[in-house]
Order: structure tokens, then sequence, then C-alpha cells
């Protein structure tokens, strides 16, 4: 029994050296089921209690101040001759990650003190490297460096390879909060090699990761992912799939930051594969968020919205703002995308408002900080008065025999202490002034965020009414010119018809059909274009010989391209059975195809070429006309642009025609590229069948 004890022992705490990549769900486990069975000894309990709160210290500190409280009392009834201090400096982790540095003191200062009366030189060393990390997490790098020179001084004498390593690691993170990365490389070196030589190959892997990271921070991202690719070599024996998921994820991050998005997609693929939000919540998150973005730039917008809006609900119940702020930022990309512009600016306002929330969260932070190091000095103080005081006993004794040196000794003390108490005193304002003016300054920025919101949302419902005004004004007044429009073309057609017209008036006749002609496409596209803005739902899809729709379509333009001799061309087939918008498609090809004739020059031809790559159509629509400039390409697919290339046959051009086609494409999913070297042009439109 006691053989297993140990041996869970061992594996759980690694002595107070290891630090954890996450928490151990499975020693965790097998600690609760050998402490239930209640048939350890006292001692075995106790160390199985302190086993307890080092695994929860980071995820459940609470669980951690719980176990090693009763591992003290425990340990204080049956006087433990060794490392009672052991549990008091868990607390103090405990109390770190909370974030409550003067408690963190205190219990550090207790397992320090009580080290020293058990003549405990092991837990010393780790009493003095857990305080300088608490003073290290509260800012004060000049104590936490001390405190960290006094355990490496311990760990050196007693050759601890184990606490020299947790050391080496210590001082890494300080000199790289320095941005000194080399120092800081060479202090993880060294801690990587003391858990070389002692073969524990979870310590091994969080040392290789660590490395890795620092590499990442510097910049040298081959290196960094050299050593997290070494971690994984030693994790996968282990067969510890949440420590390599967190590997996998490291990679996947760098890999990404890298532009290797197809690689990064599919390791955090395999991470959410591995992990949940119930197992490892913040993992789960970081491998989501990576998942989401591969969507987004691959144009699956409604896939990547979904994982986008997920990882917003599990990070604001975890209370993570940092990737809150990530997920509501490409959401809002992802809305934008799929044409709702109005939930895409929301977002974008409640991403500013975390922003800020942020700032204010840093903010306080820093006051707890400087709280904190107040509360410290405020302590040493109290130390130097009680030292002074003990002097002044020390010479009211003495004073019996040298009453004139007394004398002097007692103006000088009190001198002193005036002068301390009137120093103290004015430091003291001095601080809560500034905690007074920061405190301000937060209300403000508060109040500024507040109006600008309110600012925010009366200019959206502007808009909203502005643009319901736009929209009905261009309904009354295209529909308005459409009818004397007809009625002109209507007029043109009799006269042509019934009257004995001399070839002048035959040609001014064709002029004003022309010209009504292209007013009236005009208007028609106007109104298309309006509805297609109007419209952000979602396309109507169902199933139908795409084929079929082709072919349809293409004859409708045989006539207007037999008046320009202009040979059609079509080569290959589509699915018999696709699944889309018809009506979406219709005028996709329509507007490609009549562009195709109104460009083209007489007596040329047109090739369309039609095929399937799996489930996505593939339509290539080529012409011999002019073809587009590079000056063109830039303005492509915007509204009311016309471009270098004018119609052939004296046809209207409105610039509209390619700005439906695109927005038509984009809400089916699809993409629309353009092939023009020099003359002629060909546009190849992909469509995503479902």
């Amino acid at each position: 029994m006691r053989a297993i004890i140990n041996c869970i022992i061992f594996f759980a705490s690694l002595a107070i050296s290891i630090q954890a990549l996450g928490q151990n769900l499975s020693t965790i486990d097998s600690l609760h089921i050998v402490l239930d069975k209640g048939e350890q000894s006292p001692e075995d309990k106790f160390e199985i209690l302190c086993a307890l709160g080092f695994e929860y210290r980071y995820s459940y500190p609470d669980s951690t101040i719980f176990y090693c409280t009763k591992a003290h009392e425990l340990g204080k009834n049956i006087s433990i001759a060794k490392d009672l201090s052991k549990p008091l400096s868990f607390i103090g982790l405990a109390y770190a990650a909370k974030g409550v540095y003067d408690m963190s003191a205190w219990y550090h200062n207790q397992a320090i003190q009580v080290a020293i009366d058990q003549r405990d030189s092991v837990q010393l060393g780790f009493g003095y490297n857990n305080l300088g990390r608490m003073f290290f997490d509260g800012g004060d790098l000049v104590r936490a460096f001390d405190n960290l020179i006094l355990s490496k001084n311990i760990f050196e004498k007693l050759q601890d390879k184990s606490g020299l390593a947790y050391v080496y690691r210590s001082l890494a993170n300080i000199y790289k909060s320095q941005n000194d990365y080399e120092k800081a490389i060479e202090m993880s070196t060294q801690a990587y090699h003391l858990r070389e030589q002692l073969a524990d190959k979870r310590s091994i892997v969080s040392s290789l990761l660590e490395l890795g990271l620092i590499y990442q921070e510097k910049g040298d991202i081959e290196e960094a992912l050299k050593r997290i690719r070494m971690a994984r070599e030693v994790a996968e024996p282990m067969n510890d799939k949440v420590t390599l998921a967190e590997l996998k994820q490291g990679e996947a991050e760098i890999l990404f930051n890298e532009e290797a998005y197809e690689e990064a997609y599919h390791k955090a693929t395999e991470v959410l594969k591995t992990v949940s939000e119930i197992t490892n919540q913040k993992l789960f998150i970081r491998a989501s968020l990576i998942k989401g973005k591969y969507l987004l730039r691959q144009k699956q917008y409604s896939l990547a919205l979904q994982t986008f809006e997920d990882v917003i609900i599990k990070s604001r119940l975890a209370g993570n703002l940092i990737y809150e702020i990530d997920a509501v930022g490409n959401a809002a990309l992802c809305y934008k995308e799929l044409g709702n512009t109005s939930k895409s600016e929301a977002l974008k306002n409640q991403q500013a408002i975390l922003k800020e929330q942020i700032k204010n969260t840093d903010l306080q932070r820093q006051i707890e900080r400087l709280q904190f190091l107040l509360q410290i000095e405020k302590k040493e103080k109290e130390n130097e008065l009680l030292r002074a005081s003990q002097i002044e006993s020390t010479s009211i004794i003495s004073a019996q025999r040298f009453q004139n040196r007394i004398l002097i000794i007692l103006f000088i003390s009190v001198t002193a202490v005036m002068t301390f108490f009137w120093s103290f005193s004015r430091k003291r304002k001095i601080i809560n002034q500034k905690l007074q003016d920061q405190n301000d300054k937060i209300l403000k920025q508060q109040n500024e965020i507040t109006k600008v919101n309110e600012d925010l949302t009366r200019q959206n419902h502007q808009l909203n009414d502005l643009n319901g005004e736009k929209n009905s004004l261009m309904n009354i007044v295209a529909h308005d010119l459409k009818s004397p429009l007809n009625r002109i073309a209507g007029l043109a057609s009799i006269m042509e018809i019934e009257s004995d017209l001399s070839f002048k008036q035959q040609e001014y006749l064709q002029m004003i059909k022309q010209a009504t002609h292209a007013g009236t496409n005009l208007i028609i596209d106007l109104l298309d274009v309006n509805a297609i803005e109007a419209n952000t739902s979602l396309p109507v899809k169902t199933t139908f010989d795409l084929n079929y729709l082709l072919q349809d379509r293409i004859n409708s333009f045989k006539v207007s391209a037999e008046l320009k001799s202009i040979k059609i061309e079509v080569a290959g087939s589509l699915s018999n059975s696709f699944t889309s918008d018809p009506e979406y498609l219709n005028r996709i090809i329509d507007n490609l195809v009549s562009n195709a004739i109104k460009f083209s020059p007489r007596k040329s031809q047109i090739f369309i070429t039609a095929l399937m790559n799996g489930n996505v159509a593939i339509i290539k629509i080529a012409d011999q006309g002019p073809g587009f400039t590079k000056a063109d390409k830039r303005f492509l697919f915007q509204k009311f642009k016309k471009l270098s290339a004018r119609p052939t046959g004296g046809e209207s051009s409105n610039g509209l025609g390619l700005a439906i086609v695109k927005t038509l494409v984009d809400r089916l999913n699809g993409n629309i590229e353009l092939v023009s070297e020099g003359q002629g042009a060909t546009f190849i439109v992909e469509i995503p069948g479902q």
C-alpha cells in the first residue's frame, strides 16, 4: 500500500519543482480514489492532501487552499518532522493565482519561517523561489530577483537538480519579461538539461515547451517549432492526451501566424478531437479560434460564423476577454461578407467596448499591484520600527550606567522615528493621490464610452432612416420613369410602321428607340441592385437541371449574337441534379453572356465551357473583345464604374452588370475570377452545390 501511494505522489507533485502543463485529471482521480479508501497512514494522507492541492493550484486555487489547509492541520497534529512548510507554500501559490498578493506573501513568509524552524533546507529553497515568483507576478522585479538568488544558492549547496531547474525556469521568466531573450534562453536551457539528467519526461516536456515560447516571442519561429516538436516526441510515449493537444495547439498558432493555414487548421482539428470545453476549456477555445479563422479565409462564412459565436459564448462564460474580442471581431467580418451589415457594425461596437473593458481591467490590476507594494513597504517599515524599539529598549537598560550616552542615543532615536513617520506619511499621501487620480480617470473613461455608444446608436438609427428613404425614392423615381419611356418606345415603333418617313427621320427614330431602350435597361438594373442590397436573406435553394438552365440561357441570346454575326460555341456539360438558387444563376449567366456579346467585335466567337469538379459547377465564358487593363481590374466589380472597353454595336453600358454578378456569386458562397492578358477576357465562375 505504501509503495502504491508513494508512486502516485511522485507523479502527482514531482516535488514542488515541476511546472505542470495543465491540470492532470487522471492523477487527481487516482489521488481521490486512494484518499477515499482511507487505508493510508497519517503521514501518507498528509502527502496525498499536499499532492491534491498542488494539482489544483492553477485551475481551481480554492481547492488547493482547502486540501492544503487540511494537510497543514494534519501535519501539526502528527508533529511531522519535515515538509510542514509545503502546504503553506502551495496555499501561497493558490492565492497568487487568484491575484490576492497580500495573502500570498503572508503564506510564503510563513512557509519560509516553518522551513527554518524545521531546518528543512529543500523546502526553504522552494519557499524563497515561490516568494520570488509571487513578487514577479506582482510586478516587483527587484524583490523577485533577490529571493530567487537566495533559492539558487540553497539548491546549489544541496546539489538539488530538481530545485535548481525550478529556479532557472523562474529566472528565465524574469529575463523574458525584460526582453533579454538570450539570457532567458540560457536559463531555460540549463533547466532543460537538469531535467534531462533527472529523466523525468513530464518536466522535460514542460522545459521544451517553455523554450519554444521564448523563441517564439524572440521571433525565431524555426527554433520555436523545433522545440515544440521535440517536446511532442517526448510526450507521445506518455500517452498524455491533454499535454499532446497543448503542444499541437502551440504548433497550430505559430503556423497560422506564419500563414501556413492548411497545416495549422489540421492540427487545430486534431486538438478539438482530443479535448472539449469540459476537459480543457481554454485549449478548446484556442483551437476553435484557429478553425474559425481558417473557415473565414476559405470563404465558408456560415460555418465560420457558427464557430465564432460558439467561442464568444464559451469565452464569455469563462471570463476570458482576449478570446472573446478575437471571436467578436471575426464574427463581424463573417456577417459583413454574408451581407448583414447592421449585425456586423453592432459586433464591431461590441468589440470596441470589450477592448476598453480590458484597458480598465489592466488599470485596475495596476492599482491592486500598487496597493500590494504599499502594504509590503508598510510591513517592512513596521519591522524597522520594531527593530528601532528593540534598540531603544536596549538603550534604556544601558542608560542606568551611561546616562549621558542614553540622552544622546534617545534624542537620535526619537528624531529618526519622527523623520521616518513624516516620510512614510508623505509617501502614503502621494500614493493615495495617485490611486484617486486613476479612479477618476477610470470613471471619466466609462462616461466617455457610454456617450460614444449613445452617439453610435443614434447615428445608426439616422442612417437606417436615410437608407429607407433612399430606397423608397429610388423605387418611386424608377417606376415613374419606366412608364413614359415605354410609351415613347411604343410611339416610336408605331411611327416606324405607319408613317412614310424619310431616311433621316428613320435614323432619328432608331436613335429614340436606342435611347429609351438604354434608359429602360438602366432602370431595371437600378431596381435589381436596390432589391438585391435590400434583401439580406439567404438564397432560396432548390434542385434543378443545371445543364438545361445553362443551355436555355445561351439560346435566349442567339438573336442578339446573330445581329452582330457572333458565334457562340459551348463545350462540356453540368449536373442534371444541382442544388442552388436557379434565379441567382440565371442572372449571373445572363449578365456575363450579354456583356460578352456587347463588347465583342462583329464576326467574332464566344467560347462557353462547363464542367463539374465534385459538387462545384465551373462555368467559363471567354470573348475576343478588347479585354481589361490593370486600371480596369481595380474597379472591376464596383457599381457605376465604366471601364475602358466600349460596346461594339452601340449598346448601352451602365456599370452595374458585374457588380450584380459579384453580389450574387458571393451569396451563393461561390467565386468569380477574371483572366485577361491583353486581347480578350475570360470570366471563371465556381458555384458549390448543396
